[in-house]
């Protein structure tokens, strides 16, 4: 799959979760069985909004061609969603998740490897350049 189709993807996801959660907390948050009061609803929200930022930043940079700023968002989106996956482990280990925790869990799971795997490529591709090419690719770069 290309960067780019995944990208959309990934924002579009995010954006409809995040709009969920921001408009009508109680619908996400009841069906992962997690008991909804004003705590939980205003998390939920908060993390709505934040679904809703991923989905943009992913849908803005779904064109980007520089590769230092590809870099930076992948790896922001590499250890977020490494973040995420680990507390949705958790949270179903502990059960606080009934079993569509597994959702989360999965598609943390698939970001966070889409993502990581995506800078470990683009890294070693940069480590196989040969020092002419490393040379004149820094003298071709504005500062």
């Amino acid at each position: 799959m290309r960067l780019r189709i995944f990208m959309i993807g990934n924002a579009i996801l995010a954006l409809i979760a995040g709009i969920i959660l921001v408009i009508v907390p109680s619908l996400m948050i009841n069906a992962f069985g997690i008991t909804l009061n004003d705590s939980t609803r205003l998390l939920g929200e908060f993390y709505g909004s934040g679904l809703i930022l991923m989905g943009l930043v992913a849908w803005s940079a779904r064109n980007m061609t520089d590769r230092k700023s590809q870099r930076g968002i992948f790896a922001a989106f590499t250890i977020a969603n490494l973040v995420s996956l680990v507390l949705s482990i958790i949270d179903l280990v502990n059960h606080t998740f009934n079993a569509l925790g597994w959702i989360a869990v999965v598609a943390y799971a698939i970001l966070f490897v889409a993502y990581g795997g995506y800078l470990l490529i683009r890294a070693s591709q940069a480590g196989q350049m040969q020092p002419q090419q490393q040379v004149q690719q820094t003298q071709h770069q504005p500062s």
